[in-house]
């Protein structure tokens, strides 16, 4: 084949390409893995164009996406953007998410700098490419900006009718408005995902099958939620299963399904580097997710160590996620003022993510309602109860206490319907209050000292203290923690993390 008909075959593939890519990929990946060397150094971004198809065909037998070698440097706006995205991708994928957010920074500068003329020639290929921005701060955190680059792509795919990339905008930005609590909005673009499609639909609707159990968990409809979570098929996108295990933490019906979930989330983390588990939203996701899993196994002191392991950004919905989750670990713990310190940097600074508004006030109503403060408490809790009927999202209520709860319903009987107050009240936990709360700062030494060496004495000349100021001490301790023993006091320190072993 001549030149002039390569360069005919890549027009064709420009102009066709949302088409053939939803209809006929197939075809398309023929054609463009056909294209010989001298074209592809002609127009780079074809390369990466393969590599794409090659993954969406379910190649990869990795969740780590690779990328593949450029032939030669950027001729085109298209190919600057296309490799960017590419390598936006792959730093994504490898936990390099400082790196990722920068690629698509420039990439959207390079977009929103250049001309209407040369944003038209785009059209075919630009959804695809914002999507890829999406998911990436989707995983660096920051659900604002995924969430205008799911909308973007989603527009720039009606434009030139790619269904494939309509879909997953759809479904992902369901799935984020569903994560940060905004169920107005995840129902709205839930219902622009339809039933079924193409061979690229399972892969491309599984975050609306996300969003549709998380509205499900929000409404504690738990049978159904592990109903819709069922239908979730990862072959298509394995990467995204700190989501599908958060979802199924949420709703573990029991102790041992907790330890079956465990071992899964250890055992897929384990394959994945560790900066990848460890920061942006899928650290924090499977944080929370262990988190769940260990408290409803009964270690809660395992759970909050879960939790307090990680950094968290304040400023992400990630970082929000994961310090609501250690303000209710602690107020479940009975450790009130630790849960308001964590909570008290978010009031006011995520208006936007009811769901951490709704955590925020909660625990601010508990903390109130154990200072005493009963008509602070009331208040905290009415415009709790009414940010969540209004977004139909009531699973943040259910993470106090049970018996707070109860007593913050009868403050406010009217701040919500009885039905679900009964829901919640079902699907909260009881208080599993740390006996160590109640410890002075000196008895903590004493405790440390005690559970460290063999003796009282040896404790004693440790502290440079007496015998007896030890004894004493040690006694206020058994006192306030119910045990008379300095074996049970180790077990029981062991349980609540205050052991200095542990």
């Amino acid at each position: 084949m001549h030149s002039a008909d390569w360069n005919e075959t890549v027009r064709l593939l420009d102009v066709h390409w949302s088409t053939l890519i939803s209809t006929r990929r197939d075809a398309l990946q023929e054609a463009v893995t056909r294209l010989p060397h001298e074209v592809l150094v002609q127009h780079p971004r074809l390369v990466l164009a393969a590599e794409y198809l090659r993954r969406l065909s379910g190649a990869p037998t990795t969740t780590r996406f690779r990328g593949a070698p450029f032939p030669g440097p950027p001729v085109s706006l298209m190919d600057s953007l296309a490799q960017l995205t590419s390598h936006a991708a792959i730093a994504r994928a490898d936990g390099r998410l400082a790196e990722a957010a920068d690629a698509a920074g420039e990439a959207r500068a390079l977009l929103d700098d250049s001309s209407a003329l040369a944003r038209e020639q785009l059209a075919q290929g630009l959804p695809d490419l914002q999507l890829q921005w999406g998911l990436v701060w989707e995983y660096v955190g920051d659900a604002d900006r995924a969430v205008h680059e799911y909308v973007e792509a989603y527009d720039a795919a009606m434009v030139v009718g790619n269904e494939m990339v309509k879909v997953t905008a759809a479904a992902s930005s369901a799935w984020i408005h569903a994560l940060a609590g905004r169920g107005i909005q995840a129902r709205i673009w839930l219902d622009k995902v339809p039933e079924d499609g193409e061979w690229w639909f399972s892969r491309a609707a599984l975050p609306a099958v996300f969003a549709s159990t998380m509205l499900l968990i929000d409404e504690f409809r738990l049978d159904e939620a592990r109903s819709s979570l069922a239908r979730a098929d990862l072959s298509q996108h394995p990467e995204r299963w700190p989501f599908h295990k958060l979802l199924a933490a949420m709703t573990v019906p029991g102790p041992e399904a907790a330890f079956e979930l465990l071992s899964q989330i250890d055992g897929s983390s384990a394959a994945l580097p560790e900066r990848v588990t460890r920061q942006g939203t899928t650290g924090a996701v499977i944080a929370v997710a262990r988190s769940i899993l260990q408290s409803a196994a009964g270690h809660p002191s395992e759970s909050r160590a879960t939790l307090n392991a990680l950094e968290a950004d304040r400023d992400t919905l990630a970082g929000q996620t994961l310090l609501c989750a250690r303000a209710a670990a602690e107020a479940r713990l009975g450790n009130y003022a630790a849960a308001s310190r964590i909570v008290s940097p978010l009031h006011g600074h995520a208006l936007d993510a009811p769901r951490t508004t709704g955590t925020v006030l909660a625990v601010r109503a508990a903390a109130e309602l154990h200072a005493g403060d009963h008509s602070s408490a009331a208040e905290q809790f009415a415009r709790a109860a009414a940010l969540s009927t209004t977004h139909g999202s009531f699973y943040s209520l259910s993470l106090l206490p049970r018996e707070d709860l109860e007593q913050l319903v009868a403050l406010r009987p009217d701040a919500l319907p009885s039905a679900i107050v009964r829901r919640i009240l079902s699907s909260a936990q009881s208080a599993t209050v740390d006996p160590f709360v109640r410890l002075s700062s000196k008895e903590h030494e004493v405790l440390a000292a005690v559970l460290s060496t063999d003796s009282s004495a040896d404790a004693a000349a440790r502290l440079y203290v007496s015998v007896n100021t030890v004894k004493t001490h040690l006694s206020s301790i058994y006192r306030k923690t119910g045990v008379n023993s300095k074996a049970a006091l180790g077990d029981l320190a062991v349980r609540f993390g205050a052991h200095p072993g542990a």
